[in-house]
């Protein structure tokens, strides 16, 4: 079969996915209710994601075991668009998924670093087969951070989280999880690399990504853990969009927060730093809205191709993190209007 049956083939496939998707109307009508509860039971009631709760009794609600589901049933999703792929673009979206084992890992490491106990924690990893090797939860009978690692023998971050284990407590995890995104993000844009033509815009926004992640880096490099300027440039990631080496070291050097904003305000995302208190407050949920309608131009402007497959599942995730928020500020009581302003989803 062609790539361009493929991708059609492909295509449908994913817009029956994108109908399923939450409506402007879902977001405002669970903005209105009170209780992570009341959320539950109007997905169940009026959404897709009922489908995915028949199987948990009403006893079992809690926001963890919903958010299980509902991740579970993502990768489940994953599962079928990989049915549809072959040779770079197989390698590309699984390599994509593999930025969820990263998360995993993560998410492991920054329990024990709080001395907690992560015995079940391998139950929030459903279908982790999809995309890691890894048992989670022979893992998961780990009881320090050294026994964890030692876990990780056979895997690429074997070698460097070691490194980090004589690493002070106060900044052990940062350098961990950032040599953790440094071997993810130097795998995925070789692997974009491949890819141009028509399809070069998606990558695009790919590394756009890694510009934000890039000065949100430095940023937390500088104002929380106070690291020399040296540290912070060696730590930022390669292979960004807009952001080049020399802003880079520009932005790794500057005195005070301010002048990171006034770095920012120089390049092609000024828009997004204006240096104020509610510029920084909202600032990662503004980049992540600016993807976001990056996403959803390229897949509007798509003619068969990976972009659709991109665009959506990075839609899908976004949508996850929204919910997860929405059910987050419900237990805590947020208000409606404020809640809006903490959401990918603009409304």
């Amino acid at each position: 079969m062609s790539n361009v049956r493929k991708f059609a083939a492909l295509n449908t496939k994913i817009k029956g996915m994108v109908g399923k998707l939450l409506s402007h109307e879902d977001y405002m009508n669970m903005l209105k209710l009170e209780k992570e509860s009341e959320i539950f039971e109007y997905l169940m009631s009026h959404t897709y994601y009922g489908n995915i709760f028949n199987d948990m009794p009403p006893t079992d609600y809690t926001v963890s075991n919903v958010e299980r589901q509902i991740k579970g049933y993502i990768v489940s999703l994953y599962r079928k668009i990989l049915c549809y792929i072959s040779g770079d673009y197989k390698k590309l979206f699984k390599l994509l998924m593999k930025r969820f084992e990263a998360e995993d890992i993560k998410s492991y490491l920054r329990a024990l670093h709080l001395n907690q106990n992560i015995t079940e924690l391998y139950k929030e990893h459903l279908n982790y087969e999809v995309y890691t090797n890894l048992n989670y939860k022979e893992l998961s009978l780990s009881r320090s951070m050294e026994e964890f690692i030692e876990g990780l023998k056979s895997t690429m971050y074997y070698k460097v989280l070691k490194l980090y284990l004589s690493e002070s407590k106060d900044r052990m995890l940062f350098y961990m999880e950032m040599n953790i995104d440094r071997m993810y993000f130097s795998k995925l844009a070789s692997e974009i690399s491949k890819f141009k033509g028509d399809e070069k815009p998606i990558f695009e926004i790919l590394r756009m990504n890694i510009d934000f992640l890039n000065f949100q880096w430095i940023y937390r490099g500088k104002k929380f853990y106070k690291l020399s300027p040296e540290e912070v440039l060696n730590y930022t990631l390669d292979n960004g969009h807009y952001l080049n080496y020399e802003t880079l070291k520009a932005l790794s050097y500057a005195s005070d927060e301010a002048s990171l904003f006034e770095i920012m305000e120089e390049t092609h995302y000024h828009k997004l730093f204006k240096h104020d208190e509610k510029t920084e407050r909202y600032l990662e949920r503004d980049m992540d809205r600016y993807l976001y309608g990056k996403f959803l131009k390229s897949d509007r402007e798509s003619n068969l191709n990976m972009i659709t497959v991109v665009a959506f599942t990075h839609r899908l995730e976004f949508e996850m993190r929204d919910l997860f928020t929405i059910m987050e500020a419900k237990h805590y009581g947020i208000p409606a209007d404020e809640l809006k302003d903490y959401l990918i989803r603009i409304l």
